[in-house]
């Protein structure tokens, strides 16, 4: 063998070993308008902050689309088990020809957006530490927040909203807002208690349902009202007794079959709710029957 193809042997497999070492398991990294992550956006500044420049159509690895949030926003983001477990998968990503400007304040909604395709969700993205995990535990990692601030966190960040005081019959929430259950919202309802958590844009809109909904139901008359028991009374036993003494029965024949009976119900005329951490009840029902509650309340002290 001439001496020049051996030496040109020896060099490619000096070569090929070299790469071979070098590579390892780890992933070789481009940079993209300055950022370390392989997106396929280019990053630029709007108002003195990171931005992205989306443009056509293609796909993007979860762990490199999370990265450039990261590195966007400054912010601290974690995986639970199962969302690093799909972190190497790919979402698709869909932008106009001529481009899409997605400012910092977007990035969040727009990552979270996209990640919903393999099941996982940002949580706590309005705040600095986000954490990437499935839709079925975003619920243990929501922060509860009241109903007004709604109205001021971002469309895609999860947190949990509960109210004590609602004014509509539990039955109608389940059977009107049943269509969320299945689109991520977890909900429960009993009495005047109501919780629901899931993404922002989603529990707006039941908030706004709810408003209707006791909107409709106020048309009777009714009128919610609170009242403090001072320290003689306690709020559970005093909600237990105003519930006893507004149920009145009701009598009705069913028909099951062919085989009548007669069945006997409590209607509700008041509806009441103890206010956790507070010794106080709100109280749901007409005017004429609020005086009554007030001395039954008296009568108990």
């Amino acid at each position: 063998m001439p001496r020049w193809i051996a030496a040109v042997l020896v060099l490619v497999i000096a070569i090929a070993f070299s790469a071979a070492q070098d590579s390892g398991d780890k992933p070789l990294r481009f940079p993209f308008g300055g950022s370390k992550s392989q997106i396929p956006f280019d990053v630029i500044q709007v108002d003195g902050q990171t931005a992205w420049r989306v443009a056509g159509r293609g796909n993007v690895k979860i762990e490199e689309l999370v990265a450039g949030y990261t590195s966007a926003t400054g912010k601290l983001v974690s995986y639970d088990g199962q969302g690093a477990s799909v972190s190497r998968e790919t979402v698709p990503y869909v932008g106009p020809d001529s481009g899409i400007v997605v400012t910092q304040s977007e990035l969040g909604d727009f990552v979270s957006g996209l990640i919903q395709a393999r099941g996982l969700t940002l949580v706590g993205h309005s705040g600095d530490k986000v954490r990437v995990v499935t839709n079925e535990a975003a619920v243990s990692f929501a922060e509860v927040v009241e109903v007004a601030a709604l109205d001021t966190l971002p469309d895609s960040e999860w947190v949990t909203i509960a109210r004590s005081d609602l004014g509509v019959d539990d039955a109608t929430i389940r059977y009107a807002l049943e269509r969320y259950r299945g689109a991520g919202v977890w909900m429960t309802s009993e009495g005047s208690l109501f919780v629901a958590s899931g993404q922002v844009a989603q529990l707006r809109n039941i908030s706004r349902l709810i408003n209707v909904f006791e909107k409709g139901a106020s048309s009777d008359g009714r009128e919610i009202r609170a009242y403090e028991l001072g320290a003689t009374l306690k709020a559970a036993d005093a909600a237990r007794v105003i519930e006893t003494l507004f149920q009145e029965p009701t009598t009705r024949v069913q028909n099951m079959e062919g085989n009548f009976s007669v069945v006997t119900d409590g209607e509700k005329r008041v509806n009441v709710s103890a206010v956790p951490g507070a010794n106080r009840l709100v109280v749901r029902t007409s005017s004429a029957d609020h005086s009554l509650v007030k001395a039954a309340l008296e009568a108990m002290k």
